[in-house]
């Protein structure tokens, strides 16, 4: 299985994994896949005249603390630091579809957002502001850059709305 590898802010106790499998984060993609990204918000002035970015509360929180990224098997302290500080995963992912879902597609690709839509609410829930922005978005690209990758992801979009719109299952009765 390997190690697996949380971002960590030990000034404010919370830590994020966006991955939408919760398998983590791999050794190869530190540095370069959706939760770099969403760390570069963190760590990003609030400024929108110096970064083009909308303030929110989440950019720039990061910036001054002592943060790191923890592998599960090389920290000694991963599991106290998974039951003990924040996870602020969820607040996190919503964050990158407000101000830039674009990234999502760019920096976590099209898998990441198909098993996002096939694993929703597990362990990030998608939320009714989050489905808007990212139909709009998905619709708005294909419509520009069509290709069957992407098609994949507008596939796996539809059967989440689908599943959300059916409702949850009712068990069959006993004969």
């Amino acid at each position: 299985m390997g190690v697996y590898y949380f971002y960590v802010n030990d000034t404010k106790q919370q830590y994020f994994c966006i991955d939408p499998t919760h398998r983590h984060i791999k050794n190869y993609a530190l540095g370069r896949n959706i939760g770099s990204r969403a760390l570069s918000y963190l760590i990003l002035e609030n400024d929108p005249y110096f970064t083009g970015v909308e303030p929110h509360p989440l950019v720039g929180s990061w910036i001054g603390d002592r943060f790191f990224v923890a592998g599960d098997d090389y920290y000694p302290r991963f599991e106290d630091i998974t039951r003990t500080y924040t996870d602020i995963g969820q607040a996190v992912i919503e964050l990158l579809v407000e101000l830039s879902p674009s990234d999502l597609l760019e920096y976590g690709g099209f898998d990441w957002l198909i098993e996002f839509f096939q694993s929703d609410g597990d362990p990030i829930r998608i939320t009714p502001q989050m489905r808007k922005r990212l139909s709009h978005e998905l619709r708005a690209t294909y419509y520009q850059f069509p290709n069957p990758d992407l098609a994949r992801v507008i596939e796996a979009y539809k059967e989440y709305t689908a599943r959300l719109q059916s409702g949850p299952s009712e068990p069959d009765p006993d004969p």
